[in-house]
């Protein structure tokens, strides 16, 4: 299982310059791909939303790629090019008071740009197999995410199972003292002609009105469904998310048919256990 939340991190390192390439995720019902460099080129970019849709399918994936000089380089500073251009700078200013200091920041901002790092001594091969190497680690953290999910989602599914168990055991007492109780009290009733006929098929209607029978078995199964779906491999957020819809409405439908306190207390336990399923599986793949 995978979630959608990940990190992945590479650095590289050339003769003179430093390429880092960031990758984070976060879930998301599609892919959404965002890309910030400093390369010169933007052609790679495609290229690079192309490759990491790919491997990583879903989710909100922000992508940084850095290059830089090494710090030995970057202290250097060419003192004849840096005076140059604030003499230019100073001079383009004419009769304007401006400050020393605010000509010397505009300076450094010139400067620093003028010096921006070109990319073309790093191969696109270099890049793209850089790009591999940290959708790899990306991913590697969305399957350790994952696992602490899957055990999540496994207890809680368990705790719905137990709950349908004391159900199951409470149903087969309940119809009975239903049944009982409304016999009971028919006897005690003298003065009234009634219809034995009509009276069976309305008691009978009753019955099958307050009889939750079918939804238990259907509860059972979507269970046995969820449990066997969260050992598959693959994207499974969604099928897990309509799989949890589907408990989730036989639980309603129990809780709605039946007005037993102990039964009502056992589904309103596995409506809080489904709730956190489905929290869980929104950040899943």
């Amino acid at each position: 299982m995978q979630s959608m939340t990940g990190y992945g991190i590479v650095s590289h390192q050339s003769k003179d310059l430093i390429l880092e390439f960031e990758i984070k995720s976060i879930n998301s019902k599609f892919f959404d791909f965002y890309f910030k460099s400093n390369l010169d080129s933007i052609m790679l970019e495609k290229e690079i939303r192309n490759l990491v849709k790919k491997k990583m399918l879903r989710g909100k994936v922000e992508v940084t790629c850095n290059i830089s000089k090494k710090l030995q380089q970057e202290r250097k500073i060419n003192k004849k090019e840096f005076i140059n251009l604030f003499n230019e700078i100073n001079s383009l200013m004419g009769k304007e008071r401006i400050s020393k200091e605010a000509i010397l920041n505009n300076t450094f901002l010139l400067y620093d740009k003028s010096q921006k790092v070109s990319d073309n001594k790093i191969p696109k091969k270099t890049i793209i197999e850089i790009t591999k190497n940290a959708v790899d680690r990306c991913i590697k953290s969305r399957f350790e995410e994952g696992k602490s999910i899957k055990r999540d989602l496994k207890k809680n599914i368990n705790e719905i199972s137990k709950s349908l168990k004391k159900i199951k055991k409470i149903e087969k007492k309940r119809v009975d003292k239903k049944r009982d109780k409304i016999e009971s009290q028919i006897k005690k009733i003298k003065s009234i002609s009634l219809d034995k006929g009509r009276l069976e098929q309305e008691l009978f209607y009753f019955l099958d009105r307050i009889d939750i029978n079918e939804e238990v078995i259907r509860l059972s199964k979507h269970i046995s469904l969820f449990i066997e779906t969260i050992q598959e491999k693959g994207a499974l957020g969604k099928k897990i998310n309509f799989i949890s819809q589907e408990i989730g409405r036989e639980i309603n439908t129990l809780g709605a048919k039946c007005n037993d306190f102990e039964i009502q207390n056992l589904t309103i336990k596995m409506k809080s256990n489904l709730e956190k399923i489905k929290e869980e599986s929104f950040n899943i793949l």
